[in-house]
């Protein structure tokens, strides 16, 4: 066992990354080479205890592994539906059908609904959780109490029920210009939730930013459990193998425009209903028309292009739209649909 560092040369805080791309493939390599091994509700695999980490750019919140194959598209749909405080089976059925095994009564998904703690109304005052303590930063700038409960009282001791809140707290600081936030964990999967969770909140902290007029700081995650099934170590291994030999993404991270209101979230919620329910198609002139900024024309051209590959199958996907995302999300597309969707090197862009 190594001799702890003399006082003086001991960092308290948690390992810095520039992005989560770097900090996933840190966590993965710690837990392939972790000693520890659990075996808790049927899921056996290896476990760290007391994991950090802070990412210096919160918006570059995607890990790009080809081994990994992330589902940008479901990490967007998951974040609006906390965005509408939802707690219902049906829209995330719709993007992963395994989230059934969440549902009790089919019908409703409760642990994993963070929304409805952080967005539901009445909340404090009448008003969601989010907004009163954005109200509170503005009242009070250097609060300590811009905190957001998630874990619930009523969970506490809960052995059975297959669906129990794995985030407790969601916390926010404004110092100075920069609004940072930490995200308090029970437990993690490495492999699975870590990449949802890790792209909602630090979404949710841009929003929080933007809506405040503050410069987006620090995300800091602590997890008490990172663990990750047995079942899926040789994936994980395969992204610490590519994280050694790839170079890293140089893309551009396109941040949240200062104009973002809800009054544009909220927009965003409905087209996304519209579109999974396929009452609507978008082409690039129809994206315009809804008079929302770029980037959010860009997130719903997203959802457009999911609705093409659920509804669509038999028709080619439209290659104009595909170029108007983000180069990083036609990657992820591309890598998580490779037979329908054609790879963004045609724009000079390679990752490998």
């Amino acid at each position: 066992m190594p001799e702890p560092a003399p006082p003086g040369r001991r960092s308290l805080s948690p390992s810095s990354f520039r992005s989560f791309h770097d900090a996933y493939a840190a966590v993965l390599t710690d837990l392939t080479r972790a000693s520890g091994h659990i075996s808790t509700r049927g899921n056996a695999g290896p476990e760290r205890l007391n994991v950090s980490f802070q990412l210096g750019n919160p918006a570059a919140r995607v890990p790009m592994f080809a081994s990994r194959k992330a589902n940008i598209v479901f990490n967007l749909a998951e974040v609006l539906w906390f965005l509408g405080g939802r707690d219902d089976l049906a829209m995330m059925r719709y993007y992963a059908p395994r989230m059934a095994g969440y549902s009790p009564d089919g019908v409703t998904i409760a642990g994993a609904a963070y929304g409805t703690r952080l967005f539901r109304t009445p909340g404090p005052g009448r008003r969601s959780a989010f907004d009163a303590t954005l109200d509170l930063i503005r009242e009070d700038p250097d609060t300590k109490r811009a905190v957001i409960p998630i874990f619930g009282a009523h969970e506490v001791g809960d052995g059975e029920h297959p669906d129990v809140s794995c985030t407790i707290a969601f916390q926010l600081f404004k110092r100075e210009d920069r609004l940072h936030a930490v995200c308090y964990m029970r437990a993690n999967d490495a492999f699975q939730g870590l990449v949802s969770d890790v792209f909602s909140f630090t979404f949710i902290q841009e929003l929080a930013a933007r809506l405040l007029d503050l410069r987006l700081g620090t995300y800091t995650h602590h997890v008490g459990s990172m663990h990750i099934g047995d079942q899926h170590l040789a994936k994980a291994r395969a992204i610490v193998a590519e994280a050694r030999q790839a170079r890293p993404s140089s893309l551009p991270v396109t941040p949240m425009p200062v104009s973002t209101t809800r009054a544009m979230v909220e927009e965003v919620c409905a087209q996304e209903a519209q579109l999974r329910a396929n009452r609507i198609s978008h082409t690039l002139d129809s994206l315009a028309k809804t008079g929302l900024p770029a980037y959010w024309q860009r997130l719903i051209a997203l959802l457009e292009l999911h609705r093409h590959l659920i509804h669509e199958p038999g028709r080619p996907i439209d290659e104009d739209m595909l170029a108007s995302l983000d180069p990083s999300h036609w990657w992820l597309l591309h890598h998580k649909w490779p037979a329908r969707v054609p790879s963004p090197d045609v724009l000079g862009w390679d990752r490998a």
